[in-house]
């Protein structure tokens, strides 16, 4: 898919996630809920239904991780990329998601495990230097070689978020409402899975892993 057409769809999807910033589901509606991980309020919204066909290996997007390195998509062709979007001071939903990202990625058998990358994105791109998210990653016991958490520029947060149906605003209390995406590019950087929640079975996720043969 070329570049002008995966930018076309990404117009359309930043609509959507643009309705989400002011708080509204796909009929329009107010979305409010609670976090079943914690008594706070939390807003867990919605994932959007339609992602992109094509590569997100096309995006020039260059991420700062927590090991201090620049990162893009493309450094990770070749390999299945296990991805969510999450933010460090979250004591809620995120990590729970490092969590369900650990549980799938222990769930691989062992050589596709050896080959997999797990990439965390932070929406706080603020707070979430580098610094902090290494700090995070050794708090969530999650630094082994296939671990990238990592920060970029606000426009890259939002195009990654849209082009992977996450929604996400910056609540009141100055962390994030977002959706608990957890989704799969396989080794060409094509999403062949998403699942939306907590806590849930692996199967799915473990299974487009596994079916991705390599490039």
């Amino acid at each position: 898919m070329k570049s002008s057409m995966l930018k076309g769809l990404l117009f359309a999807l930043l609509g959507l996630t643009g309705m989400s910033a002011l708080g509204f589901d796909q009929t329009g509606r107010e979305h409010h809920g609670h976090d079943q991980h914690s008594g706070m309020p939390h807003t867990p919204l919605p994932m959007t239904s339609r992602v992109p066909e094509g590569s997100l290996h096309q995006l020039d997007a260059v991420w700062q991780t927590h090991r201090g390195d620049a990162l893009t998509l493309a450094d990770l062709a070749g390999r299945p990329v296990i991805i969510t979007m999450l933010y460090a001071s979250c004591t809620t939903a995120c990590p729970v998601l490092v969590q369900d990202v650990k549980r799938i990625y222990q769930a691989l058998p062992e050589a596709r495990r050896s080959q997999a990358a797990l990439l965390l994105v932070s929406f706080d791109t603020e707070g979430d230097t580098p610094e902090a998210l290494n700090q995070y990653a050794q708090s969530v016991r999650a630094d082994g070689e296939a671990w990238h958490f990592a920060t970029g520029s606000a426009a890259d947060v939002r195009t990654l978020a849209a082009l992977l149906g996450v929604r996400y605003r910056k609540n009141p209390s100055g962390g994030y409402d977002h959706s608990n995406v957890i989704a799969v590019l396989n080794a060409k950087g094509e999403v062949v899975h998403r699942q939306e929640g907590l806590n849930q079975p692996v199967t799915g996720a473990v299974k487009a892993v596994s079916l991705d043969g390599g490039a």
